[in-house]
C-alpha cells in the first residue's frame, strides 16, 4: 500500500487522532500556539557538539531496543493491521529475529501476531505514524509532502540482562555479547535495504533515533547494581554511535537520539527481593539520562494496563497491546520535540516530568521542585489509582523510610501544590534527623508484591496537564490524555 492510496478505514481512524492533538479542533479552541507550546520549551541539559545538529533525510530508522518489553510481549493480538503513511519495515516484519530472509526488502509497516518474537502490537507502527501526525498537525505540511518517511523494526530479545546487549566497553574492541550481533546484523541489514531505495529514488537515509524497553531481567538484583547498569546503558549507547552508526552511516555527522521508557515492574519481583521498593533499575536509567547530553527519559511505564500473566505463573511484566501501541505514542512526541532541540543547536530538553531538588524550608516543610514539560503540576487520582502519598516518601542514608513515630510509618501529613512546578510537602512531626533523600515511586510495601502499573504497584499520582492538548485515540475511539507521569527517582533533601 503506497501513500497516495492508504486505507479508507485506518485513515479516518488516524483523523480521529489528529483532530484530538488539535489538527482539526486545535484552531477553533486553543489557537495555534496551543499545541505548539507543548513543543518549544527547553531545559538546562548537558551541551551537545555543533556537529550534532541534526540533518533530516528522505528515509529515517527508528530502532526499537531491549527486551521482552520492545518486542510486544503481552500485545496480543496486533491492533495496526493497516498502513497509512509511508512507513516501512522488514520483509520478515517488525520482528525479524536473526533470520535472513526476514531481512530482504521492505513492506508496509504494520504490526502482526506472527513471525520471530512472542508479542503482537510492539508499538513501532505507533511511534512512526505519530512522528507522521505530529509533523503534521504542528507544521501543516500533509504526509504526503512530508520530506522524512520512516523504516522501524525491533531488536530486542525478551528476558536479557543489559550485560547481553552491551558491546565490550572499550570503544577500540569491536567485539560484543550475542545480543550485541544479533543487534549488529538487524541493523546491517536494514541499513542495507535503506541504500536500495535511495539508490533507486535519489534520495538519502539517516539514523535517527533509538528506543529502549530494558530492565526486568536486572530487577532482579543479580546481575547489576545502580552504578554498573547506568555504566552499561551509556556505553551502550556510545558504542551503537561509535561501532555501528558511524561504521554502517558514515556519511551522518550527527548522534541518533537514544530514548528511555522508564522500567516500572520492579515490585513484581516480589517482597523477599532486593528490588522491592528499591527500583535501582529504574533509578539507574534516570541516572545515566540525567548525565548524558543524547539519552532522555521519555516516561514511566507504571500509568500503562499491564497483562495479567498469573496463568502463567509469573508477576505482571509486560505491557497490554493498546498499552504497547500507546507508547509508541509517547516514544513519537519526545522524538519530535528533541528533533526541534537538535535542529536549533540547543542542549535537549527532558521530555518526562522528573523531581529536581527537594529543599527543607522548616522543621515540617519540604519543598519540591519539578521539571515540568508542560502546563502546571497536578495530583490527580482519576487514571493511576491513588497510592501512599501520591507516591512520595522520606528515607535515610540506607533507603529505609523514616516513620513519624514507632506506631506510625508515615511522616508526611500532607502534599500541595503551590506553583505549577513546586509540589509543598507539610510533615506530622519535625523532619527528623536520620532524612537524607525524597523518593517517588518506589511502592508501597503494604500492597501485593506481585503487582504492576496503573492500578497497583510501583506508582505516582503526580503528573503535568499535557494531555489537556494532546490527546491519544486508543483503537476502541476513546481519548486518552498524554499526560507526563512523574518518573520514579530520588533527590537528596536540602536543609537551608
Amino acid at each position: 500500500m503506497n501513500e497516495d492510496d492508504p486505507s479508507v478505514p485506518r485513515r479516518d481512524f488516524l483523523r480521529q487522532s489528529l483532530a484530538a492533538v488539535g489538527g482539526i479542533g486545535l484552531a477553533s479552541t486553543l489557537g495555534a500556539t496551543g499545541l505548539t507550546a507543548l513543543f518549544s520549551e527547553t531545559a538546562h541539559a548537558a551541551e551537545l557538539p555543533t556537529t550534532d545538529v541534526i540533518t533530516r533525510a528522505r528515509r529515517e530508522l527508528i530502532m526499537f531496543h531491549g527486551q521482552s518489553n520492545a518486542v510486544g510481549t503481552g500485545g496480543r493480538p496486533a491492533l495496526t493491521l493497516q498502513q497509512i503513511y509511508a512507513n516501512v519495515t522488514f520483509n520478515g516484519g517488525v520482528r525479524p529475529g536473526v533470520n535472513p530472509a526476514a531481512m530482504t526488502g521492505f513492506t508496509p509497516l504494520v504490526e502482526y501476531d506472527s513471525g520471530s518474537g512472542t508479542g503482537g502490537e510492539v508499538g513501532t507502527n505507533g511511534c512512526a505514524d505519530g512522528l507522521v501526525e505530529y509533523t503534521q498537525v504542528l507544521t501543516g505540511i500533509p504526509f504526503t509532502a512530508q520530506f522524512s518517511q520512516y523504516s522501524a523494526f525491533s531488536s530486542a530479545e525478551g528476558g536479557r540482562p543489559i550485560g547481553y546487549f552491551a558491546s565490550f566497553l572499550e570503544d577500540s574492541n569491536l567485539g560484543g555479547y550475542q545480543g550485541w550481533k544479533n543487534s549488529q546484523l538487524r541493523l546491517q541489514s536494514m541499513i542495507t535495504q535503506m541504500r536500495a531505495e535511495a539508490a533507486v529514488t535519489g534520495g538519502n537515509m539517516a539514523w535517527l533515533a533509538t528506543t529502549w524497553q530494558q530492565g526486568e531481567a536486572d530487577s532482579t538484583g543479580l546481575t547489576e547494581t545502580r552504578a554498573t547498569y547506568a555504566k552499561k546503558l551509556t556505553a551502550l549507547e556510545r558504542a551503537h554511535w561509535l561501532k555501528l552508526c558511524q561504521v554502517l552511516v558514515p556519511e551522518q555527522a550527527w548522534r541518533p537520539l537514544w530514548l528511555v521508557a522508564q522500567v516500572c515492574s520492579h515490585n513484581s519481583y516480589g517482597s523477599t527481593n532486593l528490588a522491592f521498593c528499591n527500583p535501582f533499575i529504574a533509578l539507574a536509567q534516570r541516572d545515566a539520562c540525567l548525565a548524558s547530553a543524547y539519552m532522555r527519559m521519555v516516561n514511566p511505564q507504571y500509568l500503562f494496563d499491564y497483562a495479567d500473566e498469573s496463568a502463567l505463573k509469573q508477576p505482571m511484566l509486560h505491557l497490554t497491546n493498546e498499552c504497547h501501541r500507546w507508547q509508541g505514542r509517547y516514544f513519537a512526541r519526545a522524538i519530535y520535540q528533541l528533533i526541534q532541540d537538535r535542529q536549533g543547536g540547543v542542549p535537549m530538553r527532558h521530555p518526562a516530568l522528573d523531581m529536581v531538588s527537594a529543599m527543607v524550608v522548616g522543621p515540617r516543610t519540604i519543598y519540591i521542585a519539578f521539571n515540568v514539560p508542560a502546563g502546571g503540576l497536578v495530583l490527580d487520582t482519576s487514571w493511576v489509582a491513588a497510592t501512599r502519598n501520591a507516591g512520595l516518601d522520606v528515607r535515610d542514608a540506607n533507603h529505609a523510610v523514616v516513620p513519624a513515630s514507632a506506631t506510625d510509618d508515615n511522616l508526611i501529613a500532607a502534599i500541595d501544590v503551590i506553583a505549577g512546578d513546586i509540589l509543598r510537602l507539610t510533615l506530622k512531626v519535625p523532619l527528623p534527623v536520620a532524612a537524607t533523600r525524597l523518593s517517588l515511586g518506589w511502592g508501597d510495601r503494604n500492597e501485593p508484591a506481585a503487582l504492576a502499573g496503573r492500578m497497583a504497584g510501583p506508582r505516582s499520582n503526580i503528573r503535568d496537564s499535557a494531555g489537556d492538548i494532546d490527546l491519544y485515540t486508543a483503537s476502541d475511539g476513546t481519548l486518552r490524555p498524554m499526560h507526563n507521569y512523574a518518573l520514579v527517582g530520588d533527590v537528596p533533601l536540602t536543609r537551608l
